[in-house]
């Protein structure tokens, strides 16, 4: 079955008034989705800390750029802010995190398991619990958080960031 002309053009224009943060936006996966949505025409805010990629995907994309850091909670409430004044969102991407070190647990740095969690978990925590009001009001919401399959298997070297990732793959569960 091909669905008619119409329905394609109703489905292009329904694209086009979605609105979505995007964290994790500088770089990797995170830039690639600002990229990808904004071709099908989203109003996407692009998030990260690094405010000269930022602005230059900004440029290259017509994103919203708003350099911010998800474990903070002054740079949450900016964001938050920020969004609601431009409109809201009905999509909240949750891309950000990251891995630090390779050690085994016996080796663990308690350093980069503490940035492991705090980036990939309560970042995630606080963008959620900041944006759930606002998509629950547009009835349509969505939470998309991406994890890792270091969130489902667990392997040498790994154990730090299977950790957050289990507990991220966890809340989103719960969620």
């Amino acid at each position: 079955l091909q669905p008619s002309p119409a329905m394609v053009g109703a489905m292009t224009e329904d694209l086009k008034n979605k609105a979505a943060v995007v964290t994790g936006a500088s770089t990797g996966i995170g830039e690639a989705t600002v990229r990808a949505l904004r071709a099908e025409g989203w109003t996407i805010f692009a998030v990260a800390r690094r405010a000269e990629r930022l602005a230059a995907l900004e440029a290259e994309t017509g994103a919203v750029g708003i350099t911010a850091d998800i474990v903070e909670d002054a740079d949450v409430a900016r964001l938050l802010a920020e969004v609601t004044a431009a409109g809201g969102i009905d999509t909240l991407i949750n891309i950000a995190g990251g891995a630090r070190g390779t050690d085994r647990v016996a080796q663990a740095q308690t350093d980069d398991w503490d940035w492991m969690y705090r980036v990939n978990v309560l970042g995630t925590m606080k963008l959620t619990r900041a944006f759930l009001p606002m998509l629950r009001e547009h009835g349509e919401g969505t939470v998309l958080n991406l994890t890792s399959t270091a969130g489902l298997v667990a392997y040498e070297g790994g154990a730090g960031y299977n950790a957050a990732k289990f507990a991220q793959h966890a809340m989103t569960g719960a969620l």
